[in-house]
């Protein structure tokens, strides 16, 4: 079976979103939980595992991993970069065989790396763009999902239809 896997540069797509740097000038932490949770809703659309990295190079502490609406999250530990837990993933997940991997970075000496092990990059930029994409699908989706549809048969123009509503709702 296929595997599929999306790993993304945190801190680094932060970095390239208008919005999340805006916020993450503010607050970091905030930013980080903006951008988890416009993945968490990306993630539930695509069949991709996926797996954001941050970078904690100058915090003392170990690499720590948690689970956020399915996605994996990792920080990385004391004096390791978030691009070398990225090429460690990437080359203990790959199998030219069964697994494709995108890596998400728009750090080129990264790009470089992960591009010689076989995954497939994906500029910041263009994933933030597919991000918003896909805000707006499922926008939309949700938009029909609650949209009222008329019960009857008979096509009716809009004048129509809110009269009998008005009627339906007692407001002659």
């Amino acid at each position: 079976m296929k595997e599929f896997y999306t790993i993304i540069d945190g801190y680094n797509v932060i970095g390239q979103s208008q919005h999340l740097s805006a916020i993450a000038s503010e607050s970091l932490e905030e930013a980080r939980m903006k951008l988890l949770l416009e993945l968490a809703n990306y993630n539930a659309r695509i069949e991709d595992d996926v797996i954001v990295v941050f970078d904690a190079y100058d915090v003392k502490s170990h690499e720590q991993e948690e689970l956020f609406h399915g996605i994996r999250v990792i920080y990385s530990k004391e004096n390791e970069t978030a691009d070398a837990v990225i090429e460690r993933l990437t080359f203990e997940l790959y199998n030219k065989h069964i697994t494709t991997i995108k890596v998400v970075t728009s750090d080129m000496s990264e790009q470089h790396a992960i591009f010689g092990s076989g995954a497939l990059r994906v500029p910041s930029r263009e994933f933030i763009a597919n991000l918003e994409e896909e805000k707006i699908i499922v926008e939309k989706d949700m938009k029909q999902m609650h949209e009222v549809k008329p019960r009857t048969r008979i096509m009716l123009d809009d004048e129509t239809l809110q009269k009998l509503e008005r009627i339906r709702r007692g407001k002659q």
